[in-house]
């Protein structure tokens, strides 16, 4: 008796549109019925402005804390995996686009926003399901692949001219390179410069030759220090840098076949298998693999679905697990001072998986470099880490944010999730230990008693009989660290495998001077002090009056920030999403101070001077 109205939703299907005329003609007859319930027509946010009223101070209201997890369609994390790679490169290019473009206008650049509205269009229509979740017929993701290739072209216009406008800004040789960070904290992650831009002496000097898993020539770099959204000239980031790198990678073949690759951080055994025998971690002297236990198991599952093919995962899908064992070749690809890699080749019926596990000089992240030719139907593909880790809760990211779930399935409602969604990483922690599985296009994953599972491709036929079929490229990266995914800053290097550095070209500038008449070779737009905030959006405004700046709190606690811009501020307001004003911020110079509460999202409307 809390509520005795109920909504009911015109209409066939959810995809929009409106009550037929055979509807309205039952509401009509229905009005006139005898001791039936009174029906009449409205809006649906009426219906809630109405419920709202009646029933929020009613203490008998049940209130449900936690995610209300859906318990159907687990597949759709999956299906599709190239328009969901293609979703997550839009939607991380044209944030990229924008803050580019919000940049450059402190040196003239015009807004763009009208032109990058009509790209955001074309996004946006390919996340109407059921585009995004992978569940449409075959014609429509051929029109996704050309939607998602104008959108892309609309914005590398804009973010063309917005680099030719930032570069000129910078005093560089010719011959000199220039590193652009378009994220808001400073980075020295591994930097892979395409060939035509590796000419400098400085960068050949310090760089490792190598081709990446798509078939292109790049040159590596490491330790090069690049300023919170901010550029830099290779040889100044060089000079400011340690100089006392860590020691080169190595890798070495055993007498019983097994591939062992090191660096500072680990020692990684590869077995005849293709999977990892045993991860040391050298930090902690300790073991990051379950006891025999094996990591990248790479398995593929029968997948056939009771009801819907393309939507859904059944948990008997486990009792026909088929390990991918079929090595047709593994061999060191390369040992340089900067990285390390082994290259496996598999076959598995029809297809063929091709993986590069590399271990970084400079870095903790262990990278699986997967290219996959798919020709299998109704099967799925996963990726399993059994891990020396004790805990009954795992991690995952999503929006704005983050999410625990159980690990166990002690109760049907934890069995019922037993295929989950998140978006670029998922952490596994013990006290004082954890294990970070990061990656850059893959949604589905599992964590089942101490094993961590990615699912990386679902190849239904139905209602799209060539789903999945053809040539997939991605990469997925282990994270052993030590304490928590807090500690780790997991939040930062998942944005970093998804975000790399920019390699731009030096062109030499006659203009290229600060306003005190010094010339600028490291350059920053915007960067916190808070290491728990992430700036993810800055853009001109919708209606064209100054730069809107969206950031978020990522490790669910409170805090003091201070936002520091690379001009004085004229004046500040806090805006809601709708960039609506909801009140003006104190100015302190080129910086803000505002406070944060847990995974709280803000937006500020910034006038620069």
């Amino acid at each position: 008796d809390v509520n005795e109205h109920l909504l009911y939703l015109a209409g066939w299907g959810d995809g929009g549109g409106g009550p037929e005329e055979n509807q309205l003609e039952r509401l009509s007859l229905m009005a006139d019925l005898p001791n039936f319930p009174q029906v009449h027509s409205g809006r649906a946010d009426e219906f809630f402005i109405d419920l709202y009223q009646r029933v929020w101070d009613d203490p008998r209201l049940p209130t449900w804390v936690g995610e209300l997890y859906l318990e159907y369609h687990r597949g759709t994390y999956t299906s599709q995996a190239r328009t969901k790679q293609a979703n997550r490169r839009a939607e991380l290019f044209y944030r990229e686009t924008e803050l580019l473009n919000s940049w450059a206008s402190l040196y003239g650049m015009p807004s763009r926003q009208q032109q990058l509205y009509q790209g955001w269009q074309r996004i946006l229509l390919n996340q109407f399901h059921d585009v995004l979740p992978g569940s449409s017929i075959h014609e429509v993701y051929d029109d996704a692949e050309r939607i998602y290739a104008e959108a892309h072209a609309i914005a590398q216009e804009v973010r063309d001219e917005a680099l030719s406008v930032l570069q000129q800004q910078m005093s560089v040789d010719e011959q000199d390179m220039l590193i652009a960070n378009t994220l808001t904290w400073e980075r020295n992650d591994p930097i892979q410069v395409p060939e035509h831009l590796a000419f400098s002496s400085l960068a050949r000097q310090h760089g490792q030759h190598s081709t990446d898993i798509d078939g292109q020539r790049v040159l590596l770099l490491d330790g090069v220090n690049v300023p919170s959204c901010g550029i830099t000239t290779l040889s100044s980031a060089l000079h400011e840098a340690n100089n006392e790198q860590p020691s080169a990678c190595h890798a070495s073949t055993r007498h019983d076949g097994t591939i062992l690759l090191q660096n500072d951080y680990y020692d990684l055994y590869i077995n005849r298998q293709g999977e990892i025998g045993r991860l040391y971690d050298k930090r902690e002297q300790r073991e990051v693999l379950a006891y025999a236990q094996t990591g990248n198991q790479l398995i593929a599952y029968e997948d056939r679905p009771m009801s819907f093919d393309a939507w859904d995962i059944d948990l008997f899908y486990e009792e026909k697990p088929y390990p991918l064992h079929d090595i047709t070749a593994m061999h060191v690809l390369e040992e340089g001072p900067i990285r390390v890699t082994v290259e496996i080749v598999r076959s598995y019926l029809s297809s063929r998986i091709t993986q590069r596990i590399s271990l970084w000089r400079a870095s903790p992240r262990i990278d699986f470099a997967t290219e996959i030719d798919w020709h299998e139907h109704q099967t799925l593909l996963k990726a399993a880490f059994p891990l020396a880790i004790n805990t009954t809760r795992a991690t995952y990211e999503i929006q704005f944010g983050s999410v625990e779930r159980p690990t166990h399935r002690n109760t049907s409602w934890d069995v019922a999730r037993f295929e989950v969604c998140a978006h670029r990483w998922i952490d596994v922690s013990e006290g004082g230990y954890g294990v970070s599985l990061l990656n850059d296009s893959k949604y589905g994953h599992d964590v089942h008693d101490n094993v961590m599972r990615l699912t990386l491709l679902k190849s239904g036929i139905m209602p799209d009989e060539q789903a999945d079929q053809g040539l997939h490229r991605f990469t997925y990266s282990l994270l052993p660290h030590i304490g928590d995914w807090r500690d780790a800053q997991t939040v930062r290097r998942a944005y970093e495998l998804n975000v790399p550095l920019l390699c731009l070209a030096g062109q030499k500038s006659h203009d290229a001077t600060s306003t005190t008449g010094d010339a600028i070779s490291t350059t920053s737009f915007v960067q916190t002090d808070c290491e728990h905030i992430v700036v993810e959006t800055i853009k001109p405004a919708e209606d064209g009056n100054g730069l809107i700046v969206r950031l978020y709190e990522a490790h669910n606690q409170r805090g003091n920030c201070v936002l520091t811009f690379a001009r004085d501020l004229e004046s500040v307001q806090e805006c809601n999403l709708l960039e609506e004003p909801v009140g003006n911020v104190d100015v302190q110079g080129k910086s803000i101070t505002f406070k944060v509460r847990p995974f709280e999202i803000k937006t500020f409307r910034i006038w620069l001077k």
